[in-house]
């Protein structure tokens, strides 16, 4: 059965050149939402975007149902049931309000022990009855953002210190990455909030043909509070 929901977009993320993944925090539920259009979906970039859907500080409305997905991403997926709607738009001081909210599921509350430390990155087991998406406070002079050239492209990187340790995580934030494209590290830098905390939105990729038993830890969006 198809149950109703309204969610504050707290971030996008690329899959791909055309493809976006969104997930929002519920009020009303006190938990995050991933919409989906079919069952672990993504939508086109047509939808996501300061003047479209799905953009951080959007508030949408729509009804869904849990897919039959594989944990841990279950936790948090709902597939949509007709057209996601926008009903409003968050100011910047209650859009800060709602990631006070969200705070609470902190990656130790999200993941527990599940969460697996390897060297400068983390990942969950594939299959852990746990959940995917977290916020992380820290003050926003710790984060770190780097280049890493691999096989001669370029990937925007994150030094992010998680449950007291400092990882190197990839960043697959759709503002941040954007900008990296278009700008390189300067422009990201200077999208990024440089004062006071910020809220760092990690998330689980799902698994890797290459490694099908591991979900890793990346940033999914960075905001002021």
């Amino acid at each position: 059965m198809a149950l109703a929901y309204e969610i504050v977009i707290t971030e996008v993320t690329l899959y791909g050149t055309k493809l976006r993944c969104v997930a929002g925090f519920d009020l009303e539920r006190g938990e995050m939402v991933r919409p989906e259009p079919e069952a672990a979906g993504f939508w086109p970039q047509i939808v996501c975007g300061a003047g479209t859907t799905f953009h951080p500080g959007h508030v949408v409305r729509f009804r869904g149902h849990k897919p039959d997905t594989d944990w841990p991403h279950r936790t948090e997926d709902i597939v949509v049931a007709g057209d996601p709607i926008r009903v409003g738009a968050l100011s910047a001081k209650e859009f800060r309000a709602v990631l006070g909210k969200a705070a609470a599921l902190n990656p130790q509350a999200v993941f527990g022990d599940h969460l697996i430390i390897d060297g400068v990155k983390g990942y969950v087991p594939a299959g852990s009855r746990c959940g995917s998406l977290a916020g992380l406070t820290v003050p926003s002079e710790t984060l770190r953002f780097h280049d890493d050239e691999y096989e001669g492209e370029h990937h925007l990187r994150a030094r992010v210190i998680v449950n007291g340790r400092r990882l190197d995580l990839s960043i697959a934030a759709k503002d941040l990455k954007q900008a990296f494209h278009r700008g390189g590290l300067q422009a990201v830098r200077d999208l990024a909030p440089r004062r006071g905390p910020v809220q760092v939105r990690l998330g689980l990729s799902r698994p890797f043909v290459k490694i099908p038993d591991k979900c890793y830890l990346q940033v999914n969006g960075i905001h002021a509070l």
